[in-house]
């Protein structure tokens, strides 16, 4: 496979990815339609879309269908630099063609959700300030980037059977436990789209700034302290 035929499977791999889970979650909380919608039912929903996305296309692009996970590969030699920008601008045009797809067959009566916020938008809880939801999503997308990772650690390769459902279920739990903080979003496109196509930008900046930091803790954790410690092993046998 050439590189130019690599780099255009990886881009339609992960803006069909994206735009699948971006599809599914913001269909899964469209209330009226849905009906009363429980916190179970939205981590369900969150978690077994993203399962989806890697079951299709993990194999294919590793399914990141997130910026900060891209990142995250990068900075451990997972994908080059030349990979990234096509990686990030995938997921962005996947987010937004998602979220374009639900509003699409969505009923104009039901584009508009309680409190006053549109479709699917992340928000902090009413009580919450900006810097105590930046926290959470810091701690939820550590904690997701940190899973990643040992993924796509070698050490770890006799244990990699049923990796979407693994990861499906650990975005669930942290969407049990912290979806009503921020909607633990833990993924800048996840609430990238839904903002746009409702035109509400209140507390976005915490959506980018809390996975993107989140990511770093992580990566630069795990590189440093458990692959280091991989190298110095081999080193000494």
């Amino acid at each position: 496979m050439s590189k130019v035929q690599k780099l255009v499977n990886i881009a339609l791999a992960e803006f069909l990815g994206t735009a699948s889970m971006l599809f599914l979650v913001c269909t899964g909380c469209t209330s009226g339609i849905q009906g009363t919608i429980s916190s179970l039912h939205l981590s369900l929903c969150s978690g077994l879309s993203v399962m989806a996305a890697i079951q299709m296309f993990g194999h294919i692009s590793g399914a990141h269908i997130n910026p900060v996970v891209s990142l995250a590969a990068l900075m451990v030699d997972e994908i080059s630099y030349l990979e990234i920008p096509v990686y990030i601008v995938s997921q962005v045009l996947g987010c937004l063609a998602g979220c374009g797809l639900q509003k699409m067959v969505t009923p104009l009566q039901h584009e508009i959700q309680y409190p006053g916020r549109g479709i699917c938008v992340n928000a902090p809880y009413e009580t919450l300030t900006d810097w105590e939801a930046l926290g959470v999503e810091i701690i939820l997308t550590t904690i997701l980037v940190l899973a990643v990772l040992a993924t796509w650690d070698k050490r770890n390769g006799n244990n990699m059977d049923s990796v979407a459902l693994r990861i499906g279920f650990l975005v669930g739990v942290l969407n049990l436990a912290a979806g009503s903080y921020t909607g633990a979003s833990m993924n800048p496109v996840r609430s990238f789209g839904p903002a746009v196509w409702s035109n509400d930008f209140r507390s976005h900046w915490v959506y980018w700034v809390g996975p993107t930091i989140g990511s770093l803790i992580a990566t630069i954790t795990y590189k440093y302290s458990f692959l280091r410690v991989e190298v110095h092993t081999r080193e000494y046998k």
